[in-house]
């Protein structure tokens, strides 16, 4: 990605998130290139224009030309204008070294992280945020692919992480009164499917969405994967394939009327929306290869996604989509 000059900057992906890096051949790459930043990460997933990869061996590479790279720090620029990669580990998401760094950033959970500047290579024990350097801007619009199931009700009974009732209804009976059809007629339940929303007392915080890990027949709960909060209201919601798609169809309208020309592209992706979410392949690329397709694009299937708020904040997401444009602004923009 860039006009003109010599490489300065590169960024390598590997999949699967655990997989052993290969040092010698990076030091071999580094040396080749001889770029000044040198930055890799692992994911369950990787994919780019020309194809993807999901929990089997693959790399996908980008490289950034003069006048563009990347750099350590934040920008004097808007927060709302700034690219900023940001990368965390699993556990650790928005730790304090992410905080201090990552607003206005797009990104990804992922496992493994190294750097490289100059000739010095070291491995990234926390959160890993670079500044995309040049005259650029970015935009990110997010899908998230969620139905309610039901409206917003206060927890009545818990016990740990076995939800046990909300309101008046029993936890389990409610889930179950509210299937989709279509979900009725799976020969097992696909739990992987069905999400509880916590929305925090007051409404201040971003809700956030949690697994249900488990059923418990004989005492009508769902187990979740972690206890919910005090105080906090909850809603039942189901990923579903065409709320997805329409949302999808949506952030990417949003993101071709955006106020800068791309030159290139982010996307991070949950694990949970990937081709088997839809049936066969995964729409998302697709879509986006029907608006987007001749943009270089880089992306990995994650456990989480970051997305900048419009508020110049970055929100931890699950289960979604962001699709991030990186480019320069629009004569009319810089202008106005």
């Amino acid at each position: 990605m860039g006009e003109c000059g010599e490489i300065t900057a590169a960024i390598i992906l590997f999949s699967p998130p655990h997989l052993q890096l290969p040092q010698e051949a990076l030091r071999r790459a580094r040396a080749d290139l001889g770029c000044l930043q040198f930055v890799v990460g692992t994911f369950p997933g990787v994919f780019t224009q020309d194809g993807s990869a999901l929990g089997s061996s693959a790399c996908a590479v980008q490289l950034f030309a003069a006048p563009l790279g990347l750099a350590w720090g934040r920008s004097e620029r808007s927060v709302a204008e700034a690219p900023f990669l940001l990368w965390d580990r699993p556990g650790a998401s928005l730790n304090r070294y992410a905080e201090a760094c990552s607003h206005g950033s797009f990104g990804a959970v992922g496992s493994q992280f190294s750097q490289w500047r100059g000739a010095q290579g070291r491995p990234i024990s926390g959160s890993l945020c670079l500044q995309v350097v040049g005259p650029l801007h970015a935009r990110s619009q997010a899908s998230r692919g969620l139905r309610p199931l039901t409206e917003a009700l206060p927890i009545r009974r818990q016990q740990g992480a076995l939800l046990l009732a909300l309101e008046r209804y029993s936890a389990l009976p409610l889930l179950a009164r509210n299937i989709p059809y279509a979900l009725r007629q799976a020969r097992k339940l696909p739990l992987d499917r069905f999400v509880v929303v916590e929305v925090p007392e007051g409404g201040d915080a971003e809700p956030e969405l949690l697994s249900i890990t488990a059923t418990d027949v004989g005492r009508s709960g769902l187990w979740l994967e972690r206890p919910l909060h005090p105080g906090a209201s909850v809603y039942l919601a189901v990923r579903d394939p065409e709320v997805a798609r329409r949302d999808t169809r949506l952030a990417l309208e949003a993101l071709e009327a955006a106020d800068i020309e791309a030159r290139t592209a982010w996307i991070s992706s949950s694990i949970g929306r990937n081709a088997s979410f839809f049936g066969q392949r995964d729409d998302d690329l697709a879509l986006w290869k029907e608006r987007f397709g001749r943009l270089p694009m880089l992306g990995v299937y994650a456990l989480g996604e970051f997305q900048p708020s419009a508020m110049g904040h970055t929100r931890l997401l699950r289960f979604s989509k962001v699709f991030t444009i990186i480019g320069k602004p629009l004569r009319s923009a810089v202008e106005g």
